[in-house]
């Protein structure tokens, strides 16, 4: 007789055995997992009460009559606590050898008015329909990079810190050779950068022929600039200064913000504002699945 055959046999009446005495209803929901795991989790460190990332991009200046802030605070990094785990342990390597790859997505919620189609008239899956989400992939304004944990000389450890950097339109100047500015973005075309965006983390790793993959999803709030969020209306955007400004090696300067959000709860709502406030419209478009 075929032992393995029968031990084979024996495993999968064991696995019935245990599946029957499982409530249905929690049977229903539970799947067997018989391959490797690999799970990835990402903190957000820059609004911990918000449970956020947060950018600023340095659009705050003469807002609203507010008094020029000195220079233009900006805040274009966003950190992230990053732990990669396979089956529930953490992975080292040697550095100059393969380990957990990762990489980031990154998609921008925009709010549309849904409105007929001039040409079919149709536009909404129903009168209800008056707004809509839609995503836009802004990952080639984003980069991630991550910096691992090194518990010995020559070793990395998947845990660690994911920084975040915005790399799209900013009001920095850009010099010529002649000293001319020749950065034309305006407060307006850096604008619509502003936005409630999702950061999609993957990570793949390979295990002898096999590749498996895991990932995450995280927030990160990108700001015109830090608020008060008093008030309503028009005061509610009213910019606020640093709380602490840190001088670096190289002259620079880091810009610290005790509340970015000022009273606001929501990210969509407070890009929403600010986009308004700018004079970015409400974009109008109709949904692939309208039957109306």
């Amino acid at each position: 007789m075929n032992h393995k055959f029968v031990q084979t046999v024996a495993a999968f009446l064991i696995v019935g055995i245990v599946l029957s005495a499982v409530p249905l209803s929690y049977a229903q929901t539970t799947i067997l997992s018989f391959g490797p795991k690999l799970e990835v989790v990402t903190i957000p460190q820059d609004y911990q009460e918000a449970n956020t990332g947060v950018m600023i991009l340095g659009l705050g200046t003469g807002v609203l009559g507010a008094p020029a802030l000195t220079g233009a605070p900006t805040d274009f990094m966003s950190q992230h606590k990053l732990l990669i785990t396979y089956n529930g342990m953490t992975l080292t390597w040697a550095v100059g050898t393969p380990g957990p790859l990762v990489f980031c997505n990154f998609l921008e919620k925009d709010k549309v008015n849904v409105v007929a189609d001039p040409k079919t008239g149709l536009g909404k899956q129903g009168s209800y329909e008056n707004l809509m989400t839609t995503l836009v992939d802004v990952s080639a304004k984003f980069i991630c990079k991550v910096r691992w944990k090194s518990p010995a000389p020559g070793v990395l450890e998947s845990a660690g810190v994911l920084d975040v950097y915005y790399t799209g339109p900013n009001l920095f100047p850009v010099l010529d050779s002649f000293g001319t500015n020749t950065n034309l973005a305006t407060a307006k075309s850096v604008g619509y950068w502003i936005a409630d965006t999702i950061m999609v983390v993957e990570a793949s790793l390979g295990v002898g022929r096999t590749v498996i993959f895991g990932s995450d999803l995280q927030d990160i709030c990108v700001l015109g600039w830090a608020v008060t969020g008093n008030g309503a209306g028009p005061g509610s955007m009213t910019p606020v200064a640093p709380t602490w400004i840190i001088t670096k090696p190289d002259g620079t300067q880091h810009y610290i913000w005790q509340n970015p959000m000022g009273a606001f709860h929501s990210c969509e709502d407070i890009a929403l504002a600010q986009r308004d406030l700018l004079g970015i419209p409400l974009p109008q478009g109709q949904d692939p699945l309208s039957t109306t």
